[in-house]
């Protein structure tokens, strides 16, 4: 888009503000609330892949084009695990063609959103790359790489088996990698499938342009007013996407997260995507870069600067050239030009504020940042997938400004029969206007076999346990969950009661694991990382305790079940005897393990 369509853009977004901000605005809702009090998510492990860059790339690949999980399949249980693709619709509002499942999600398009959600990390921060521990889980009960909400509560739907025991499916999306992005791409394709029943059409419905998907994208996140372009709290001025933290990009240093709608973070980093974790971004195709030899021709007040000191720090003066130091930048800092310049001793002084310490520093250390414009070609020299060239919606269409207009989206908000107005083209020839295709590879549905492996789960330990319990504590069991053949092995952990608990001897108080991984010895697993070290698989060791505080007292044995969830499926059966010693009571150990009254029974089904 042109400049002088941008700048049109801008105008009308800033004349929308006075509509937007007389309506009336409901509470933003997300679309699920999976977590319900006592419960504060499951307990599940999993293997972080060292090579996330690699890996998590072609499982994205794989999972868009549908042929990552296998077709549906039943457990002993009698549960079935399905994350089969759905396929997608296609077509505009009024010829809209059924689903197809050669109809394929845009893979840049997820992986942008992954980032997003996750930051491609699908253990927790405690866990390293290469290594097993806790799933990464949001403070909304999201799980992993997708994030996964949708289906994942205690009384979602599908349901998990009780409010305290995950059904088959939720475990697999929480343990294994691949399946949880096979989750969230099933999640985004329904987005694409609500519409036009339940929410606007963007262009012509088409799958393979990627500015087609906005309502999908701006729906993955709830479609809440929140993330209206027209929202009065975000800035007018912050451009059309997010800079997603490359500092070469419009916006960088001036607007930050919350200043962007969740679409127009996805989209910009899907033009603008991000680079490993702890590497440097690639300076840009045209104009300058702060990855430029040092100079401070061209700096000017009002300026964005990088600290260039092959590696040292910048002094910052009370004065130009003046004594004692105020503090010293480090390499890479940027700072703001705010006053200068000045010649003394023959040194170019600039004024520069950098958080709350403002001074002078020595210009020759300083390099300007300059910006490219928002349609600029992106240097994808070390990027974690391509950019994309993408095109935003431009208020300076007509019928564009019409769709965004916020009481249109107030009436879609009330009922889906109203979303027809939100309509928007994302071709208009005759203003340049047009789509895009995502240009990643296609890729081979063989690749699917390297991420499932063929796991085979045997359980190490006795098959009947006693357990000593006391007022306040019990003796514990071991067993040992080890995969002698290949990949993840997930596996799902439940108990005939409350009291039962499972966990990890390490664990902090509290926790306990409802699903777990063994990993082959095809697969390095991080050990140590100071110094790095690795072994090859890594067994899953539990142990089985009672909690004294919601055992019962006429309890006298319960049950524990192991039961593999992909590869050989058949579960194992540990049965626990209680044996007491003095009274069974005293403070409650494990509070999320309460049981709603007349939600569900004490047991699983």
């Amino acid at each position: 888009m042109g400049a002088a369509l941008r700048s049109l853009a801008v105008g009308g977004l800033l004349g929308a503000l006075v509509l937007a901000v007389t309506l009336d605005r409901r509470p933003a809702h997300a679309d699920h609330y999976p977590c319900h009090v006592p419960n504060y998510g499951f307990g599940f492990d999993t293997y972080e892949y060292e090579d996330y860059v690699g890996v998590y790339n072609e499982m994205i690949d794989l999972v868009s084009a549908g042929v990552a999980v296998p077709p549906p399949y039943q457990l002993p249980s009698g549960e079935w695990i399905d994350l089969s693709y759905p396929g997608l619709e296609t077509g505009p509002r009024g010829a809209r063609q059924p689903r197809d499942r050669s109809a394929t999600v845009p893979p840049s398009l997820y992986k942008a959103m992954v980032w997003i959600e996750s930051g491609w990390a699908h253990a927790a921060g405690s866990v390293p790359y290469g290594g097993v521990g806790p799933v990464i889980t949001a403070i909304d009960c999201g799980y992993g790489l997708g994030q996964i909400t949708t289906g994942m509560g205690h009384l979602a739907s599908p349901p998990a088996l009780d409010i305290r025991v995950p059904s088959a499916r939720q475990a697999i999306i929480g343990t294994h990698p691949l399946f949880n992005l096979a989750e969230g791409i099933r999640i985004f394709a329904d987005k694409w499938n609500s519409a036009p029943e339940l929410r606007p059409v963007a262009g012509t419905g088409d799958p393979a342009a990627l500015e087609d998907w906005y309502y999908a994208v701006w729906s993955y996140n709830g479609f809440a007013f929140v993330n209206h372009p027209q929202d009065p709290r975000k800035n007018p001025l912050r451009g059309e996407t997010w800079h997603c933290n490359d500092p070469n990009a419009p916006g960088f240093g001036s607007f930050g997260w919350g200043d962007y709608t969740y679409q127009e973070k996805v989209y910009g980093c899907l033009r603008y995507p991000p680079v490993p974790k702890g590497q440097s971004y690639p300076p840009p195709l045209s104009g300058g870069s702060p990855n430029q030899p040092p100079a401070s021709s061209g700096l000017a007040v009002g300026d964005t600067a990088v600290v260039r000191v092959d590696g040292q720090c910048l002094n910052v003066r009370p004065t130009p050239g003046g004594n004692p130091p105020i503090t010293c930048l480090p390499e890479g800092t940027l700072v703001t030009i705010i006053g200068g310049p000045q010649e003394v001793n023959g040194v170019t002084w600039w004024q520069v504020s950098a958080g709350q310490v403002s001074g002078w520093s020595a210009g020759q250390y300083l390099v300007k940042v300059q910006q490219p414009a928002p349609d600029a070609p992106v240097n994808p020299a070390g990027r974690m997938w391509p950019p994309q060239v993408v095109t935003m919606p431009s208020l300076a269409v007509p019928a564009v400004a019409a769709a965004f207009a916020p009481a249109a989206y107030d009436a879609c908000a009330r009922t889906a029969a109203e979303c027809a107005a939100m309509d928007f083209p994302t071709t208009v020839p005759e203003l340049g206007i047009t789509t895009h295709r995502d240009t990643a590879a296609p890729v081979s549905a063989s690749r699917a076999a390297a991420y499932l492996g063929a796991p085979q789960l045997q359980v190490i330990g006795e098959r009947a346990v006693t357990l000593q319990v006391t007022a306040s504590s019990s003796t514990a069991a071991s067993i040992t969950v080890r995969n002698t053949g290949s990949g993840i092995g997930p596996f799902r952990v439940r108990t005939s009661a409350a009291w039962l608990i499972v966990r990890h001897p390490s664990d902090p108080p509290g926790r306990v694991v409802d699903g777990g991984v063994a990993i082959g010895k095809d697969l390095p697993v991080v050990v140590s990382t100071s110094p790095r070290a690795t072994q090859a698989g890594a067994d899953s060791v539990l142990e089985i305790r009672i909690d004294p505080s919601t055992l019962p007292p006429n309890a006298t044995s319960g049950t524990v079940l192991i039961e593999p969830l992909l590869g050989n499926l058949q579960p194992v059966t540990i049965t626990v005897t209680v044996q007491r010693s003095g009274s069974a009571s005293g403070p409650p150990q494990f509070p999320f393990k309460r049981i709603l009254p007349n939600v569900t029974a004490e047991g699983s089904p």
